[in-house]
């Protein structure tokens, strides 16, 4: 008798063993899908900052075609009229350092196909002579002058101005910051409306930089911005 309840001791207990063990791995389970599922509920949001800030640098070219019956007196002419242009971008407060120009660019007009050998005059001559300086307002007042200046000396002339941003590496950093906060407060915003809680960041991507105009009339203030994009985990 003794002998028989061995056995069945024996296997009562490897029986109720083997029920914990599946009681402790079916809550382990449930717990391991409770928390890979959570893991699932992310959020994803994007930040953006914008700056306006003063253009650091222009770039002002100034051109203008002329002609002649004579290559001689074509280059007297454009040798004349670059001594004015430059006396007058000297005039406006623009040192002669930051004025570059080279050679004109002569052409024989009888070579071009298209057009008839009755011409007026058979040379040409382009030039563009160009300032490229920081004195944003030295720069500015004789942009909107100097076509009506030269005008006066017999010299047409078309000028366009290009402004530019240089300063970017300074507030990159401060930007990036503004646009993960505002991605944060979306996110916080989004959790409060569903009910949850936001935990930690699980991805970001910052978008590239645009700097452009303000607008078509304002080409000395540019706009800066970014967009961060960043996924949160919900709880």
């Amino acid at each position: 008798m003794k002998g028989s309840q061995v056995p069945f001791k024996k296997n009562y207990i490897i029986g109720v063993s083997i029920v914990l063990a599946a009681f402790v791995l079916g809550l382990m389970l449930v717990w391991t899908v409770r928390t890979l599922k959570s893991f699932d509920d992310t959020v994803s949001v994007k930040g953006l900052c914008e700056r306006e800030v003063p253009a650091d640098r222009v770039v002002l070219r100034i051109s203008y075609t002329t002609q002649d019956n004579s290559l001689v007196d074509l280059r007297t002419t454009v040798e004349n009229n670059d001594k004015a242009i430059i006396d007058l971008v000297k005039k406006a407060g623009i040192s002669e350092n930051e004025i570059k120009y080279t050679t004109a660019n002569f052409n024989d007009r009888y070579d071009d196909y298209y057009v008839s050998s009755n011409i007026k005059f058979r040379y040409s001559a382009n030039q563009t002579i160009s300032v490229f300086s920081s004195n944003m307002d030295a720069v500015r007042k004789l942009q909107n002058t100097i076509d009506a200046d030269l005008l006066k000396l017999d010299i047409l002339s078309n000028t366009y101005a290009n402004y530019e941003y240089n300063g970017l590496n300074e507030i990159k950093p401060s930007m990036i910051a503004e646009s993960l906060e505002k991605a944060r407060e979306s996110a916080e915003e989004f959790a409060k409306n569903s009910h949850s809680k936001i935990g930690k960041m699980r991805t970001a991507s910052q978008g590239y930089f645009e700097i452009e105009d303000l607008d078509e009339n304002t080409p000395q203030v540019k706009k800066v911005r970014v967009v961060t994009t960043v996924e949160y985990y919900l709880k």
